[in-house]
């Protein structure tokens, strides 16, 4: 049975994915080394890595279709050696784009698929047909569906039998922006909603900011860290915030700035770095200072945040960040 934890705010989560220990080598080549997270019901879970970091192979570990050397992992409460089909059976997925029968019409498929798991009823296959954004294309052919709309109906597919965890690995590949924002307007509505967990795997690093709610990062085959998002930006940036300012003469305020960090980039642009809580106090004063003392001071504005990928480029560089 799936095991509730509770984690380190003190709120008790369910399990739908635990991995520890995880270890696997491939010929001579050892491509994990102790692999431990866990992936809860109600939330998206990013599983980020660069080319060759092991993440495809921890997936392939997940779904069966590599057998583990050491370690365990459990699905939904099942211990995948010890009872593989309940396991796999806590599973939905889909890796790259879903494969379909394309003369046949979308209910059909979903029908055709419905056999192959049991208790999956007409209702259901209807209820996953509206959680999906499908009802009013759902009775025509395949052939005429648009990549997003494919990935919709394998989402329905994957979710027909009720799994505690819904894996998709690159799930946005190909799809125009309209429709990425589809998908991930599905997959948030299933985590925080519908209560089933959401592990995706992509490198599509803007995605996963909109979309995640934590992000596990692997790096060469090792485990950086499992962050939230909020974690990841607000660790990064520690504890400043940095306004460009545009004055008419950047080495004279910079002379009035002795007791901040600042860097002149041109004559004209000063970066400043303030430290601290009162940053809105300390601005106004400065400001009032560069004008008192004669400095023209055309505009103030807050330097541009780091985007999750740069965060995530420094950590797999650096090996991580405190969080704490």
């Amino acid at each position: 049975m799936e095991k509730n934890i509770k984690v380190n705010d003190g709120t008790v989560k369910t399990a739908a994915l635990r991995i520890k220990n995880l270890n696997k080598t491939l010929g001579r080549r050892q491509i994990l080394f102790d692999i431990n997270f866990e992936a809860y019901r109600g939330e998206v879970f990013g599983f980020l890595g660069p080319n060759g970091a092991g993440k495809t192979t921890t997936i392939k570990l997940i779904t069966g279709l590599l057998t583990i050397d050491e370690g365990s992992i459990e699905i939904g409460g099942y211990n995948l050696k010890k009872h593989y089909e309940k396991a796999l059976g806590s599973i939905g997925g889909i890796v790259e784009n879903p494969e379909m029968y394309k003369h046949m019409t979308g209910m059909d498929n979903l029908k055709q698929y419905a056999r192959m798991r049991d208790g999956v009823t007409q209702e259901r296959i209807e209820e996953v047909v509206k959680i999906v954004g499908l009802s009013n294309r759902i009775n025509e052919k395949i052939k005429r569906y648009s990549l997003g709309m494919r990935q919709r109906l394998g989402v329905a597919q994957a979710l027909l039998h009720r799994p505690s965890l819904l894996l998709l690995d690159e799930p946005t590949n190909g799809l125009d922006p309209a429709g990425i924002k589809e998908l991930r307007d599905i997959l948030k509505k299933l985590a925080h909603e519908e209560n089933i967990c959401v592990l995706v795997s992509s490198h599509l690093m803007s995605e996963m900011e909109l979309m995640c709610d934590r992000v596990g990062i692997i790096n060469n085959g090792k485990m950086v860290g499992v962050y939230t998002v909020e974690e990841m930006m607000r660790e990064s940036a520690g504890d400043t915030s940095e306004y460009i300012y545009n004055v008419d003469n950047a080495e004279r305020a910079a002379a009035l700035f002795s007791e901040m960090e600042y860097a002149v980039t041109d004559d004209t642009h000063i970066d400043v770095v303030f430290s601290g809580d009162d940053v809105q106090d300390r601005l106004a004063q400065l400001n009032c200072k560069l004008i008192e003392s004669g400095v023209k001071l055309y505009t103030v504005s807050p330097k541009e945040k780091k985007k999750l990928e740069d965060v995530f480029i420094e950590i797999t560089q650096t090996g991580g960040v405190q969080i704490g």
